[in-house]
């Protein structure tokens, strides 16, 4: 077994029950495309890319809190088992420690090209269909479905990384404007920067076609047009 497959293996037995969104077939789908990316990219280290990218949410801390965000706690013991050198290991941590909506709003990003092919794929796989049905798929998980898809009375304000880690009620449709809009200026290599371009005008013309059918308030399509 190599140390990718020992880290899929390791993935799968730790998110694969997960029912928010963030379960083993997310981490895949973002390892695919992260493999896809390096495609297009010359002089990357593929392995980084993988490990990094199936590694990415292992402790997220909407999955597993805050202590276990900090140490890497997951991170670090399937690594250890994996077979690769000190070295590796510390580049992948660091580049694990810089993948999330909520760091980027923070003002943290990659500062390799390994780490910032893994933040494309991620942020890809939050928009799109895919990232429209995770979204509700996180609602459902974290409210009991107590949450409503869309809430024309409440507007969503201006985020910043501690109000977004803060946040206690939001309808799914919030959420396009809270952080799935905003996806698509945050890509940071060419690759990344088509594909959150394609899956933007996805997510856009889904909420434009449901804003129609309901006949949302004009507020609310207002905002929906500076997204366009």
């Amino acid at each position: 077994m190599t140390g990718i497959e020992y880290i899929k293996k390791s993935v799968s037995e730790l998110l694969g029950n997960d029912s928010s969104g963030h379960d083993d077939k997310h981490v895949f789908r973002v390892y695919n495309m992260a493999m896809q990316f390096c495609d297009e990219i010359p002089n990357v280290n593929r392995d980084l890319v993988a490990a990094a990218a199936l590694l990415h949410d292992c402790d997220d801390y909407k999955l597993f809190g805050e202590e276990s965000a900090r140490l890497m706690t997951n991170t670090r013991r399937i690594l250890s088992g994996a077979g690769f050198d000190d070295d590796f290991n510390k580049k992948c941590i660091e580049i694990v420690k810089t993948i999330g909506y909520s760091k980027r709003l923070s003002g943290i990003k990659p500062n390799c090209i390994e780490g910032e092919i893994v933040s494309d794929a991620d942020m890809a796989d939050a928009t799109g269909l895919i990232g429209v049905i995770r979204c509700m798929e996180y609602r459902a998980h974290r409210s009991g479905g107590k949450e409503p898809f869309f809430d024309p009375e409440y507007l969503p304000t201006e985020m910043d990384a501690e109000k977004y880690k803060q946040i206690k009620f939001c309808p799914v449709v919030n959420h396009f404007f809270d952080k799935l809009f905003h996806l698509r200026d945050m890509a940071l290599t060419e690759p990344g920067r088509k594909c959150l371009s394609q899956r933007h005008e996805i997510i856009f013309n889904f909420l434009e076609t449901y804003f129609d059918e309901i006949d949302a308030p004009k507020a609310w399509k207002d905002l929906l047009a500076k997204f366009k």
